[in-house]
């Protein structure tokens, strides 16, 4: 095996750059969609594109799909290049093998996915397929297939960007195109509607409002750490900015559960920084301070989240003072949630199927949605493979790097503004990059035998997984 030792460091660079390609493409196909739009347009071929500004229900939805549809292929063949990478690594490193303990610990998330994907199939088989079980919804268009390989291609891919560097690189790609995406939703809501965004007013390239607002709930809070944790004046001032016109653009699309979400994950993250980096804590409330103004700034030409937050205050205490009525209050969703405990209480093992209860009815929480399409064991798994994944993390927080830290925000305002949304496929593969970009070092702190260990290490540049196999 010794001859081998040289082929092992270009596994390595083989590894790290089939997980970088696969995260890059899903970061950036936002706008990968926008530009095969303006070549549908231009050649008139594929699709009728509309001249009005609401078309929710436009051809140009399975266009999405289509191409998310390829580009979760892409992120799986960068999957199967892993693993027939990391085959072969550890094949050349079995003499060294010593420790299958902490490998199968930092491999926790992915075996509890594994039980996740198979319990989806499992009951599926048991109360048969339902229509939108194999064949793709046109509008939510994920299938059981999709649900049970997020995980192991996006996820997966995640899990190996340990260089604290491409980490950094992603984001700034994530970003960046974030900032392209706001600025022209900017456009199209406020100056000149563009052609190519077919949804509803103010939803750039997605076919919803609330769906921009669950992409923005994530891209929002990258931005605001990268403003807090950018030390050069120019760069902080950009990231700002770019805060600024990410939170003018949530706020345009008036989807409340995006803008808790980001609230409150900057509020828990200025709190982080009183208690643990005090030298971020005012810039930390700074980026806090940024959404308030905005919000400001906004009440004179759109009802803001203010008084929307107000009007749920008086919701809620309506809905405690009797639990039966007040159907409309959280914009209809009590009613919808209300709806789903009742289907989830006469199905609770095996759910109903994708759309297997009410075809085009919803949720609008994730946790829900998944108990009634898949039912209450199923949701568990699903949870507790994030719950080890954040969990761990948060542990950890101490000794990790500032990128991983950002990673964990961003999937932490998913997770709230998923209470109020739906899981639907150009939007939920971002829980699981993130995730995954979350755990990656983690997972090599683990797989090095380090779990118990609490003295920091500098965060960025922890033995990865491979240097210990």
């Amino acid at each position: 095996m010794e001859k081998y030792e040289a082929l092992k460091p270009k596994l390595e660079k083989v590894i790290q750059a089939a997980a970088f390609i696969g995260v890059a493409v899903l970061m950036l196909s936002p706008l990968f969609q926008w530009a095969e739009r303006i070549f549908l347009l231009k050649t008139g071929r594929g699709v009728l594109f509309t001249e009005f500004v609401y078309n929710e229900m436009g051809d140009s939805i399975e266009v999405y799909q289509e191409m998310i549809r390829t580009t979760q292929s892409v992120v799986a063949l960068m999957s199967k290049l892993i693993v027939g990478a990391l085959f072969i690594y550890v094949f050349l490193s079995l003499r060294k093998q010593k420790n299958m303990k902490s490998y199968l610990l930092a491999a926790l998330p992915l075996i509890i996915f594994a039980a996740y994907a198979a319990g989806i199939y499992a009951v599926t088989r048991i109360r048969g397929f339902t229509t939108f079980d194999a064949l793709p919804n046109y509008y939510l268009g994920d299938t059981i297939y999709d649900f049970m390989r997020h995980p192991f291609t996006y996820f997966f891919c995640g899990m190996f960007i340990f260089k604290d560097r491409a980490r950094r690189l992603l984001i700034n790609i994530f970003s960046v195109s974030a900032m392209i995406l706001n600025a022209a939703s900017m456009m199209d809501r406020w100056v000149i509607h563009n052609r190519c965004f077919t949804g509803l007013k103010g939803s750039a390239i997605f076919n919803n409002t609330n769906h921009y607002g669950y992409y923005l709930a994530v891209a929002i809070v990258c931005m605001a750490l990268q403003f807090v944790y950018e030390d050069k004046p120019l760069y902080k001032v950009f990231h700002g900015a770019n805060t600024a016109l990410g939170m003018a653009a949530l706020i345009s699309t008036n989807s409340l559960g995006p803008y808790v979400a980001v609230t409150f994950t900057l509020l828990l993250f200025a709190i982080y920084c009183f208690r643990n980096e005090k030298d971020r804590f005012r810039w930390a409330l700074i980026a806090l301070a940024i959404t308030v103004v905005i919000n400001l700034m906004m009440s004179f030409i759109v009802e803001t989240f203010m008084a929307s937050i107000i009007r749920t205050v008086f919701d809620f205490g309506n809905i405690i003072a009797d639990p039966s009525g007040h159907d409309d209050a959280g914009s209809g969703r009590w009613e919808l949630w209300k709806a789903a405990v009742g289907y989830i209480s006469r199905k609770p093992l095996c759910g109903w199927g994708i759309e297997g209860y009410e075809e085009g009815s919803t949720a609008h929480n994730e946790v829900l949605q998944y108990a009634v399409n898949f039912g209450i064991p199923v949701t568990v798994l699903h949870i507790a493979a994030i719950t080890v994944v954040m969990a761990e993390t948060y542990i950890k927080k101490k000794k990790l790097s500032k990128m991983t830290l950002l990673c964990f925000c961003c999937t932490f305002s998913y997770i709230i503004s998923a209470m109020f949304g739906v899981a639907i496929f150009y939007t939920t593969p971002f829980l699981y990059i993130f995730l995954g970009m979350t755990y990656a070092e983690v997972a090599a702190d683990i797989a090095s035998g380090n779990k118990n260990e609490t003295s920091s290490t500098g965060g960025g540049e922890n033995i990865a997984i491979l240097k210990k196999v």
